[in-house]
Formats: C-alpha cells, sequence, structure tokens
C-alpha cells in the first residue's frame, strides 16, 4: 500500500539497487544527497508524513503523531528498498519505500515497533477510534488489491513517496522516482502499482504513464467508516526504466 505526495530504515545491506551509492544533483543553493534509508531516518520520515497528512484529533494532538508513525512503520514493514534525499546539512527532502516480492525485507524489528505504537493508540478511547479507522483503511486496501488480484502479476510496490515542500519544483521527486523505476528494472520486475487517494497529486502518476486500475470512491459507503472521507485508488504502471 502506498501514501504518496508530490504536491505534496540499521542500514540495508542486502543489495538495494544502485541508489546504495550517494548521488547527487543541483538544488537551488545547495547539494542534494541520495542515499539507502537507515533506521535512524524513521523519525524524520514520521515528521515528513504527519506534516503532509497529519490530522490533529481533538483534544489530544499525540493521537496525530502516532497514527502518523503506525502508517510510516506498515509501509516500512514490508518495505525491500528505501532511498533518502537531504541536503548537505542532512535537511530531510523526499523519501521512497518499496518492495520488490522475494526480497528480504529491510528491518525486521518494524514489527514489534509498529505493535507497540498500536498499544499506545488503543490505550485511550480517542487513540483505538484512531486506530480503528486506520486499520479499516488497510482492509479496504486490501479488498481492492484482492479484487483485481494485483499482486498475481504486479510484483512490485511503491509504498511509501513524500517529497518536502522545499524540495517541490526542483527535481528532487523526479530524480526519487527514477531512482525507484530503476531499482524495479534492476529488480527485475516489468510492472509495479501503487495505492494513493484524493488528497494527493493523482495527476503526477498520470502524466507517468500509469493507470488507474481500481477506485473507491467514500460517497458510495457511507456506512463505512474509514479515514477522512477520501476516495481511494490504485495505480498500476509499466516499468521503463
Amino acid at each position: 500500500m502506498a501514501a504518496t505526495s508530490t504536491a505534496t530504515t540499521s542500514t540495508a545491506t542486502h543489495g538495494t539497487t544502485a541508489v546504495d551509492t550517494a548521488r547527487h544533483a543541483a538544488v537551488p543553493g545547495s547539494d542534494v544527497t541520495y542515499r539507502a534509508v537507515t533506521w535512524n531516518d524513521l523519525d524524520a520520515i514520521v515528521d515528513a508524513f504527519y506534516a503532509t497528512w497529519g490530522v490533529d484529533e481533538p483534544g489530544d494532538p499525540h493521537i496525530a503523531r502516532l497514527t502518523s508513525r503506525h502508517f510510516v512503520l506498515h509501509y516500512l514493514e514490508p518495505a525491500t528498498r528505501g532511498e533518502i534525499a537531504e541536503k548537505a546539512d542532512g535537511t530531510f527532502l523526499g523519501v521512497t519505500l518499496s518492495r520488490v516480492a522475494g526480497l528480504p525485507v529491510l528491518f525486521p524489528q518494524v514489527t514489534g515497533e509498529l505493535a507497540r505504537v498500536n498499544a499506545a493508540l488503543d490505550a485511550t478511547p480517542a487513540g483505538a477510534d484512531a486506530l480503528a479507522r486506520t486499520e479499516a483503511w488497510h482492509a479496504v486496501e486490501e479488498r481492492m488489491e484482492a479484487d483485481i488480484a494485483i499482486n498475481d502479476r504486479t510484483p512490485a510496490e511503491l509504498e511509501l513517496f513524500v517529497v518536502a515542500p522545499a524540495a517541490r519544483g526542483h527535481g528532487v521527486g523526479g530524480t526519487l522516482w527514477r531512482n525507484l523505476l530503476a531499482s524495479f528494472a534492476e529488480a527485475g520486475a516489468s510492472r509495479y502499482y501503487l495505492h494513493t487517494d484524493s488528497s494527493c497529486d493523482v495527476g503526477f502518476y498520470e502524466h507517468k504513464g500509469l493507470a488507474r486500475v481500481a477506485e473507491r470512491y467514500a460517497k458510495d459507503h457511507p456506512d463505512e467508516h474509514v479515514g477522512d472521507g477520501e476516495d481511494i485508488y490504485i495505480y498500476e504502471g509499466e516499468v521503463t526504466a
């Protein structure tokens, strides 16, 4: 599953493709480094997710932080590759997390950390409600995948794609995207997919040649307590790198 925004982790050592070697691209006023995600990047990724999608719960803004951490860990759990874009001073600029079926996951310790976060959410009524809505979202996406049997034909998935506001328009997202496709090609994946929703810039994916292959409109499911009323989509594309 992917949360993706364009308008919007111990070091991986098992061959996460060409991005394991640092690369640089020109950005006004500084250099950008592209490198493999490490476990120490978790907090920065959570902060970026919260800044992009976090919605404070009434009476307890801490819940939104925990929910953001849950989402990032959910995407990181199956990830077999991750790439961070950052400035020379370490400022976060963007990230992709992705998986290819059959490759080892980056961080087996994610499962325990996710259980800890879920327990913290479940400890209060408001947190439990937020967790229930989040888990309902995951269940909807899994049903959408099953309905079109996408995992039977598509071995690769973009789990998370976030570009910081300061980096947009400077080529960071484009470089992360090209590196992602190159990693899929190197792993032998010919097709890939992602989940996104109406809060994201879905036009970016259509511009990149992906096709919308599944959609769920919130208005058609008034009795389902999922998210905050977003429409949910699956996009599928061919690896062209």
